[in-house]
């Protein structure tokens, strides 16, 4: 005889041991880009490598790291906000943290032919001018001679401040610009200049006053050689990175911009 009370129970028994996964997300157009790649920037295979393969292994390394855990329910974005000031979570940390990047760059990219119909809005370009930065030549330069002088891997990223500035910010591997102590933006793999060293000596002091210090991407770019090894070479960053910004869908980052 089929008992109600117990189906209950085991029912919820099942729904506690459910286990969440973190995912691939699926991109606008990613049917397309997988078969055809994206114009002016990707093969297809290119494409599915920046993409798909290495966000399998960013997404498939936090669900092995946050299994069992409260993180398994949350997003990248939630996990590297709430690890980013964990000592004992940075691994986790960097699958979250790269994870959100390589997404939040990826949905900003397009075909170049789409790319060419879009354009920075003037809100945009009327903040970049409080910035020295008067016209799309002078911020292509600044971008990309940024990303193009990076030893090793990062992240480049137009980010917004709380008081609406805008600023360029380079952060070295899994760095992140929504928290200060996390955005790696100082190469600490050489040796120290003093500028860097009252940097960090600033940097230390504020989160001694826990101070809140954060930014909040507009655009991105990914330094990482995940991104163009395999259509560029291991030699081919200055060219993957000119073609990059060929294909910025700048309708996509106007919207992230705050505006009244």
């Amino acid at each position: 005889m089929f008992n109600i009370k117990r189906a209950g129970i085991i029912a919820k028994t099942l729904a506690k041991s459910t286990r969440s996964f973190h995912e691939v997300p699926i991109l606008k157009n990613q049917e397309k880009y997988l078969a055809n790649g994206i114009e002016g920037l990707y093969s297809s295979s290119g494409f599915k490598s920046a993409w798909v393969d290495y966000q399998k292994y960013l997404t498939l390394n936090l669900t092995l790291h946050t299994n069992g855990t409260e993180n398994e329910l949350r997003n990248p974005y939630q996990i590297l906000l709430q690890t980013a000031k964990q000592t004992t979570e940075q691994h986790i940390f960097h699958f979250a943290s790269q994870a959100h990047n390589n997404h939040f760059v990826m949905e900003q990219l397009t075909d170049k032919s789409s790319a060419e119909k879009t354009r920075p809005s003037r809100a945009l370009m009327e903040k970049l001018a409080f910035q020295d930065i008067a016209d799309m030549e002078t911020f292509r330069e600044r971008m990309l001679l940024l990303a193009d002088s990076s030893f090793g891997q990062g992240w480049v990223f137009l980010v917004e401040y709380p008081d609406k500035s805008l600023r360029i910010l380079r952060c070295n591997n899994d760095g992140t610009p929504y928290y200060y102590g996390k955005n790696q933006s100082l190469d600490l793999n050489g040796g120290v200049d003093e500028g860097s060293y009252e940097y960090l000596n600033n940097l230390k002091e504020r989160a001694q006053n826990k101070e809140r210090d954060w930014a909040l991407p507009i655009l991105g770019i990914n330094c990482w050689d995940t991104a163009y090894i395999n259509d560029y070479g291991v030699t081919g960053k200055a060219e993957y990175l000119t073609n990059v910004w060929d294909c910025i869908n700048w309708d996509v980052v106007n919207k992230r911009l705050f505006q009244i």
